[in-house]
C-alpha cells in the first residue's frame, strides 16, 4: 500500500528499512523522549507482519522523501496514530504533511470515526502539531500525554 503526498510516500515497510530507522532513532534529538532507541528491526518486522494480514487491521507506513526513508507513520486498529521522524528534517511541515495524509486515509478508507495519539509530556513540539492538526488533548491513566480528534464521515 502506497500513499502519496505534495512532497512525500508513505509505502509498506521492507526488511531493509529497518537500517535506515536505527540510524534515526540512535540521533541525540530523537532520544530526548525515549530511554533508549527502539528496536528497529522488531518495529519494521512487525509492520510488515501487519502488512501481510488479510484483513489489515494495522497500517504503519515509512515516510520517504525522492526514495530516503525519513521515518515511519501509521494507524493502528483501534485509531491509534503515530509518526516519528528523523530529527534533520524536523521543523520543515513533514509530519503535518504526512499525518494530515494519514488521518484522511483514515477517515475515508477505513472508516475509523476517532483517532488519539499519545507522545511523552516532554515532546511539546509532537502537542503543538497535533493540536494544529484539531487534536484535543484528553485525561490519561498513565505519563503520557494523550490527544483525541473525532473525524467527520464526509
Amino acid at each position: 500500500m502506497r500513499l502519496a503526498t505534495a512532497r512525500l510516500v508513505l509505502r509498506d515497510p521492507a526488511p531493509r528499512d529497518a537500517e535506515a530507522l536505527a540510524a534515526y532513532q540512535s540521533d541525540a534529538r530523537y532520544l530526548e523522549h525515549y530511554p533508549e532507541p527502539p528496536d528497529a528491526d522488531a518495529i519494521i518486522a512487525t509492520a510488515c507482519g501487519w502488512a501481510a494480514e488479510s484483513p489489515r487491521r494495522n497500517h504503519q507506513f515509512v515516510v520517504t522523501l525522492d526514495g530516503a526513508v525519513i521515518g515511519c507513520a501509521g494507524v493502528r486498529e483501534a485509531g491509534d496514530l503515530g509518526i516519528e521522524l528523523d530529527p534533520r528534517h524536523w521543523g520543515e511541515g513533514y509530519a503535518r504533511e504526512a499525518l494530515t495524509a494519514l488521518i484522511a486515509f483514515a477517515r475515508d478508507e477505513l472508516g475509523v470515526a476517532r483517532l488519539t495519539a499519545s507522545t511523552t509530556a516532554t515532546n511539546v513540539r509532537a502537542h503543538r502539531l497535533v493540536e494544529r492538526l484539531g487534536f484535543a488533548r484528553a485525561t490519561s491513566p498513565d505519563e503520557e500525554v494523550r490527544f483525541e480528534l473525532a473525524l467527520d464521515s464526509a
